[in-house]
């Protein structure tokens, strides 16, 4: 039976048995009902149920840092993937992880919404964890709870991407000659990411038909997806790379002549973007900014897949869009100005006087 107080939902579950053969309310009976009225009364504390450690989050979480898919990730991913789930873990590690749904997962995006970004992007490190549970045979989790949960970060739009007028104030302040402009051709002319641009240099370099190329493997999913990706070199950045110092595994070079990190890299370009009166510019918008270029260029989507290493036609398609979006927009502020133009032409020969108005024919 359960026992509830008059006016409070909480209920308690009575297992004893009520009354024995005789009919007489049994004594274990009569213990346990005095308990739970004490326990529903706030007398006492509710009994807190043990979770075996094989059941909680803390458990699940080790068995994924020790799989094989976890040690197949690069360090750097390892190690933020690992920020991500060890914050999680400090309030929720002890709890039974067969038990956490949606709403949960919800729960926990929300309590971080004050920094959307990172709200997102523990339902992302943990949907990609839960789905590693299910895929083990015996499967350790029968659902994904992170499936399904929207991102609440605003920023739809994701980095800016450089208009070509900015292209050209990046370009003004820093000349050729410069680190900061020669990243920005490595970039522009490649589409490299700042993982990639922070390590591609002349080890890199081999010639066809005269020209110079460049072939790197992707850093991005180099371990379990590698992308080898050629490019050949244009006369802005060959001029680039020779009249700047580099370095003899990478072109960019910090100011002590050594090779940047990706992270410190990121931190540098930001710095220069500012630096150059253009903040919201950024590594990753370049990369942006490359692809709707060729885009505009009249290059395919297999064709843009080939140069950015992307695998997905789709991610191909988006730029290809924007391309035709800017050649639209500009063949309409064109056909504008040519219809202005005109009309304006008309109404001075419409305003021009008849040579032979006046003349006097007797």
């Amino acid at each position: 039976m359960r026992l509830r107080i008059g006016g409070l939902m909480k209920k308690k579950r009575i297992r004893q048995q009520f009354k024995d053969a005789s009919g007489e309310i049994t004594k274990d009976f009569m213990v346990a009902y005095w308990a739970a009225l004490a326990e529903l009364r706030g007398m006492v504390p509710a009994e807190k149920k043990t979770v075996l450690r094989e059941d909680t989050f803390d458990w699940l979480f080790d068995q994924y840092y020790r799989s094989a898919a976890f040690k197949r990730l690069d360090p750097s991913t390892q190690k933020d993937k690992r920020s991500v789930i060890d914050r999680f873990a400090k309030t929720a590690g002890g709890l039974p992880y067969k038990k956490y749904r949606r709403e949960d997962m919800e729960k926990s995006q929300q309590a971080r919404s004050d920094t959307p970004g990172a709200a997102d992007k523990l339902v992302k490190v943990l949907r990609a964890a839960f789905n590693w549970a299910i895929q083990q045979k015996p499967a350790l989790m029968a659902h994904n709870p992170a499936v399904g949960v929207e991102s609440i970060n605003k920023k739809k739009s994701g980095f800016h991407t450089w208009m070509p007028a900015e292209i050209d104030i990046f370009r003004a302040h820093w000349p050729v000659g410069t680190v900061p402009r020669l990243a920005m051709e490595v970039m522009i002319t490649i589409g490299a990411r700042r993982s990639d641009a922070a390590t591609i240099g002349p080890r890199h370099e081999f010639v066809k038909d005269g020209e110079r190329w460049l072939r790197f493997t992707a850093h991005k999913g180099r371990n379990r997806y590698p992308v080898e990706i050629e490019a050949r070199l244009t006369s802005e950045l060959i001029e680039a790379i020779d009249r700047t110092e580099v370095g003899a595994q990478s072109y960019i070079i910090s100011a002590k002549k050594t090779a940047y990190t990706i992270e410190s890299f990121g931190n540098a370009f930001s710095r220069w973007c500012g630096e150059a009166d253009l903040p919201h510019c950024s590594a990753h918008g370049l990369r942006k900014a490359a692809a709707v270029a060729y885009a505009e260029s009249g290059a395919t989507a297999p064709e843009l897949m080939a140069v950015f290493g992307w695998s997905n036609l789709r991610t191909a398609q988006i730029y290809i869009e924007k391309a035709e979006k800017r050649r639209m927009r500009t063949n309409a502020f064109e056909r504008r100005a040519a219809y202005e133009k005109q009309k304006s032409v008309s109404l001075l020969a419409a305003e021009k006087p008849n040579e032979t108005n006046g003349v006097n024919d007797g």
